[in-house]
C-alpha cells in the first residue's frame, strides 16, 4: 500500500543557493513516516505509551533534482520490508509543479524497548503487527 504526503517548502529550509538544504530531506521523510503511521491508525505516540520506540538504523537517499522555497513536494512512501523486529520504508519525492523526481530512498528501523533492546512487535503489540502486515 502506498501513502502520499504533501508539504510546502518553507524559506528557512533553503540554503544560500536558494534550494532546500540536503539535511532537511531527512526531516521530510520522518514527517511522511509519522503521517503513514497516523493514517494506518498506529500513531507513534501509542508505541511510546506501550514502551516501544522505532529508532532509525540507516538512511539511504539519492538526490535527483532540487526544490526551492514555495515549491510543494509529494512524498510517496510504502513499507518495503517488515519482519516484526525490523522495518524498511521506501520513498519517492516529486515536485508537484513539474513532476520532476526529487529524491528516492529508504529508511531502516527496528522496534526496541526504552533500553534499546529489540522487541518483537507480534508479541508486544500484536494489533500493530497485523496492521504493518496489511499495509505491506
Amino acid at each position: 500500500m502506498n501513502f502520499v504526503y504533501e508539504r510546502k517548502i518553507n524559506y528557512y529550509e533553503t540554503d544560500k543557493m536558494g534550494i532546500v538544504h540536503h539535511s532537511n530531506y531527512i526531516r521530510f521523510l520522518e514527517e511522511a513516516r509519522c503521517y503513514m503511521q497516523d493514517k494506518s491508525k498506529m500513531p507513534y505516540s501509542i508505541f511510546e505509551t506501550q514502551g516501544v520506540m522505532i529508532p532509525v538504523l540507516g538512511v539511504n537517499v539519492k538526490y535527483k533534482h532540487p526544490v526551492t522555497f514555495d515549491d510543494v513536494i509529494i512524498i510517496k512512501l510504502f513499507v518495503k520490508d517488515f519482519n516484526g523486529v525490523r522495518l524498511t520504508v521506501g520513498y519517492e519525492i516529486t515536485n508537484k509543479k513539474n513532476g520532476e523526481l526529487v529524491l528516492t530512498g529508504e529508511t531502516k528501523h527496528c522496534f526496541t524497548d526504552f533500553d534499546l533492546k529489540p522487541v518483537r512487535l507480534q508479541k508486544q503489540m500484536p494489533e500493530f503487527y497485523d496492521r504493518f502486515v496489511e499495509i505491506m
